[in-house]
């Protein structure tokens, strides 16, 4: 199966909202919405968790990603794939986003190694010219 990397970083493809649409499991989508309403203090309806990842295009996106996420808007205005395309890399936005985890964000760890990559590329295209 192919990884998915939303605009910020997460891999959705480990993501339980993605999980449970890729797999068309209405009881873990109706459970999650349970569990985000409560989370969040928020109320979550199954429909707002079905999601095929929030940069795929045309397809569903989990309520949040599709309204109300700065960062998802921010690389489509963009029309960039993820945060880690931005020459504004890592901006005030995304800073607050790695600041919400208790740890080092596994988005973040994402994001580093999409720049190191490209990085890599572009200096093996300068050094081998086709």
């Amino acid at each position: 199966m192919e990884t998915i990397i939303g605009a910020c970083g997460i891999n959705c493809t480990q993501c339980k909202a993605h999980k449970a649409t890729r797999e068309y499991d209405v009881a873990a989508v109706e459970r999650l919405a349970r569990e985000w309403s409560k989370s969040y203090n928020h109320d979550v309806k199954p429909q707002d968790v079905w999601c095929t990842g929030c940069m795929t295009a045309g397809e569903k996106k989990c309520g949040y990603c599709a309204g109300g996420c700065e960062i998802r808007a921010c690389v489509r205005s963009k029309d960039l794939s993820t945060c880690a395309d931005c020459g504004d890399y890592a901006c005030d936005k995304l800073q607050k986003f790695y600041a919400s985890f208790p740890i080092e964000s596994p988005a973040k760890v994402t994001l580093d190694a999409l720049r190191k990559s490209a990085e890599l590329m572009k200096k093996l295209e300068e050094s081998c010219p086709a």
